[in-house]
């Protein structure tokens, strides 16, 4: 069986935001990319490899088998974009974690040896159509026809569809409808080029950031703040055929600005109320069908191969009643809730857990990881994880990010 290759690149977006084949992200985005490279090994399987910035300890590789992880071979992204020997060999398909003019640039040299099926697949090149599909715009469009087509139940308003602004002017407008308001850059990471308006608020600072969108992509997203009460994301497989499959739910969890900051590894958290359980459970299908008839009859099912998911939220109104925003963004490659999938397969039955992305100075992630194995053992039953803490990327002295697995058993 031939190698598919994956490499992890979570700038992407930016790079897509930026057009030029030439793109670097900022220091530190570089650093998490390195840090965390080896994610896509939770994905791959045995057969493929995974480009890392360096070769992960053995000890922590044995740490993963004892887990129960058949492991990708893992080559250093450096070198072997310049070995002959790896560059002529036959492979699958590429797998970045997103695709950019950048990315594409940089993984050319694999291309040749890429099987048949990669190279007639709408990823093998880039083309302008594929910025779209990385905008925000195109979520917005797949929310209309949700919203105007299918007309499920208890989902957001048509009077609450997120606008397209060109100016400042419209913005207030739309403040003076709907008080607090979000304005987003079309073209950015998931959880980052957000500007939150208060009623009647529109400072110096909020301006400038806004005016730079403006000017760089040529217009904004606005849409009202909605009172969220869980996190969702849909994970689908586009095969470029318009054909898409769907993958799995997963709920996550967000920091105070709605950053990403971890996933819950069970389908839904532990903790939900007795009313949002219900409200789940009369919905989330409906909502998951209809989604997925949306995103087969559009340009995701026929100009793109791969992961992709679909974030969602369930809010309050104003009156108490909860609802559904069932695509707030579209995440055009793989992402942490497609991980967590991964990460579902190892976990035991009856336990649950959390996989969280740590940030912090450096050799923080390295101390915490020793700390938690000491004080939370990873326990195993029938090759599966039962309990304890696991590090999900190499506890290295100098690192700056690591990624973990928390996991217990549903009734400690």
């Amino acid at each position: 069986m031939k190698s598919d290759i994956y490499l992890f690149n979570p700038t992407c977006e930016l790079a897509v935001a930026n057009g030029s084949v030439n793109y670097m992200a900022p220091a530190q985005l570089r650093k998490f990319e390195d840090e965390l490279s080896i994610l896509p090994a939770i994905l791959a399987g045995p057969e493929d490899i995974v480009l890392v910035d360096q070769i992960p300890p053995k000890q922590f590789t044995d740490q993963l088998g004892i887990a129960g992880f058949q492991l990708p071979t893992f080559l250093i992204l450096a070198s072997s974009l310049a070995d002959p020997e790896f560059l002529s060999c036959k492979k699958g398909f590429l797998f970045p974690w997103g695709w950019s003019p950048s990315a594409h640039k940089l993984l050319t040299p694999l291309k040749s040896g890429c099987c048949p099926d990669f190279i007639n697949s709408p990823v093998a090149e880039w083309h302008d159509m594929h910025r779209e599909l990385y905008s925000r715009k195109s979520a917005l469009t797949i929310l209309e026809r949700i919203i105007n087509e299918y007309h499920p139940e208890n989902i957001l308003s048509l009077s609450d569809l997120p606008e397209i602004c060109t100016s400042h002017e419209q913005i207030i407008a739309l403040q003076h409808i709907w008080g607090k308001v979000v304005v987003k850059a079309p073209w950015s990471s998931s959880g980052r080029g957000l500007q939150i308006l208060r009623p009647h608020e529109y400072n110096q600072t909020n301006r400038q950031v806004i005016t730079g969108y403006l000017k760089q992509q040529g217009f904004v997203i606005v849409e009202p703040w909605h009172k969220k009460v869980l996190d969702l994301s849909f994970q689908f497989f586009a095969f470029g055929n318009g054909n898409i499959e769907y993958r799995g739910l997963s709920t996550f969890s967000t920091d105070h600005a709605g950053r990403y900051s971890g996933s819950y590894i069970q389908e839904l958290p532990p903790d939900l109320s007795s009313e949002l359980k219900e409200f789940l459970r009369e919905n989330v299908y409906n909502v998951r069908m209809t989604l997925h008839q949306a995103l087969s009859s559009s340009n995701y099912s026929t100009d793109y191969y791969g992961w992709f998911g679909v974030d969602a939220i369930i809010f309050k109104t104003t009156g108490g009643q909860l609802k559904f925003h069932p695509c707030l963004e579209i995440n055009c490659r793989f992402t942490m809730g497609a991980i967590a999938l991964g990460l579902r397969t190892h976990l035991a039955e009856q336990s649950i857990g959390e996989f969280r992305i740590m940030h912090g100075k450096e050799g923080d992630f390295k101390r915490f990881s020793d700390e938690m194995t000491i004080k939370e053992p990873l326990i195993i039953e029938s090759g599966k994880i039962a309990g304890g803490f696991l590090p999900v990327t190499p506890t290295l002295p100098e690192s700056n990010f690591g990624a973990y697995l928390s996991t217990k058993g549903m009734k400690e």
